[in-house]
Parts: structure tokens; sequence; C-alpha cells
């Protein structure tokens, strides 16, 4: 694809500009880290977003698209899109007939990270749109208030914890597997910083010599590596299997896929030290 990974971010909101939600998720004014996304008219800027977790880190760039047309996005941007990010007013219930286009958009395009973005769900849809609705209407995206009230951000933190509103959106990002992820590598507890150097190789080459692998080690190790490609195609194919599932049933899913990396990760660094 070329370049780093492009997350398409749109509004239906007048009131809201995609260029808001960069903001908020970057923590960082928009005047720092622009990157020239097209040479030809019409300019296209995108925003770099650094991506830092103990597993891994990257960059994708965020691109604020200035129409609701997804028809109007530059086919050079399209080529490098592997997430959209799509605000709307949750009161405005004429948005439901926009979803279709999208969901056929995002599925056309193979796009795998995709979320819906409002200030506050409605409860009632005599209101406003309920997250069933939203869900029902495109089950390919999931959806993320960036606002929620005050009682359900409780009971969030009170049950299992996890982030609400625009750190939850972050935590999304970070979760999510992009193209140019940069694996950790070693134990994790003790891997070095960027600003650090590796040791330097001991003076006496007999002592860096790796002694030969036995028929034990090397079972132990096919068994691991075997265990990281079935969670990495369950993690792979998160999105199209728990398309249809609630938020909750979602969430539990991803603590179970976690909680098995760690695992692994922790069997690695014990067999590493033995």
């Amino acid at each position: 694809m070329g370049g780093e990974p492009i997350v398409l971010i749109l509004s239906t909101d007048e009131s809201v500009k995609p260029e808001t939600i960069i903001e908020r998720i970057r923590k960082l004014p928009n005047s720092e880290d622009q990157i020239k996304l097209s040479k030809d008219p019409p300019e296209c800027i995108g925003y770099a977003y650094q991506i830092h977790t103990k597993y891994y880190d990257t960059k994708v760039i965020l691109y604020a698209h200035g129409s609701v047309e997804l028809t109007t996005v530059p086919n050079a941007i399209l080529k490098r899109t592997e997430g959209i990010l799509i605000y709307f007013n949750a009161k405005d219930r004429s948005f439901l007939e926009r979803l279709p286009v999208y969901s056929t958009f995002v599925q056309q395009k193979e796009i795998e990270f995709g979320i819906l973005l409002c200030s506050t769900l409605q409860d009632s849809n005599t209101d406003g749109i309920t997250y069933s609705e939203a869900k029902s209407q495109c089950t390919v995206l999931d959806v993320i208030e960036l606002e929620p009230n005050a009682e359900d951000a409780d009971e969030e933190v009170a049950g299992v914890g996890e982030a609400t509103g625009v750190d939850e959106l972050i935590q999304a990002m970070h979760n999510y597997i992009w193209s140019n992820v940069n694996i950790h590598r070693g134990n994790r507890n003790t891997a070095t910083t960027d600003d650090e150097s590796p040791p330097p190789l001991s003076p006496n080459p007999v002592d860096d010599v790796i002694p030969p692998i036995t028929e034990e080690e090397e079972r132990i190790i096919e068994a691991e590596l075997n265990g990281f490609e079935r969670l990495l195609t369950e993690v792979m194919n998160f999105q199209p299997n728990t398309s249809s599932w609630t938020r909750n049933e979602r969430l539990m899913y991803a603590e179970e896929l976690a909680e098995m990396f760690d695992n692994l990760v922790e069997e690695d660094d014990t067999i590493g030290h033995t």
C-alpha cells in the first residue's frame, strides 16, 4: 500500500468538525505533526498519530475528510485507508438512512477498523438513535459515545474498569493490529527503550555462542508458535466474528484474548530464563 495506514475521519454533524475529533484523539493542536498526503490539488493534509503499547509501536495518519460523501475521497487516500471514524448526531434519526451506504463502503474496501462516534446515544428511539438501532443498521461498525452520561461512565468504571469516551476510542485504536506494527521483542519488563542501546556483545566471542536447541526445547517452541498462530487468527477475525454481538460481549471476549496473549508472553519469559 505504501506509507503509513490512514484513518479516514468524517462528520455528518455540521456542528462537529473532523479536525476537532483528531485533536481529541492526539491531544495535540492540529498545527503540530502535519503530513502532506497529496502533491496534486486539492491539498490533503494528514496528522501523524503515534501508537505505543507494551506489545508494539506504530504510526497512523488521521485524515479529516471535509465531506460526508465518500465518493469524494481521493483515490490516493483510499489506497492507504485501514480505518474509518464517522461522527453523527444521535438526535438526528435521518442519519440511519446513511448507514447502509457507509456499511457497503466499509465492506467493499475491506476496512476492518470502523467506528461510529457520537456525543451520547439516546435511551429511546423517540428521542433519537439508540445503540441497538445503530448496530442493527450497520453491523460492520462499532459504536462509541465520546461523552457518555455520568451513570453509564460510572457503571463501566465500577464494573470492568474499561475506558469510556475518548479514552475508549484511543484504547480501540491501540488494540487494533495495524499493517505496519513493529512488535516488541524480548522480555517486556526488561526491554530497552527507544533512548537505550542494546547491551554490547561479550569481549570473548566464546561467551556469545548459543548452545544447540534440545528436542524438548524445540517441542516447546513449536507449541508456543502454534499458540501464537491460533491467537493471531482469533484477533484478525475479531471484527467479523463479533459484529452481531453486544458491546459487553465484545469487551469480555477482547479481555479473554488479552489474557491469552499475556499468558503466552509470560510462558515465553519463563522459558527464556530457565
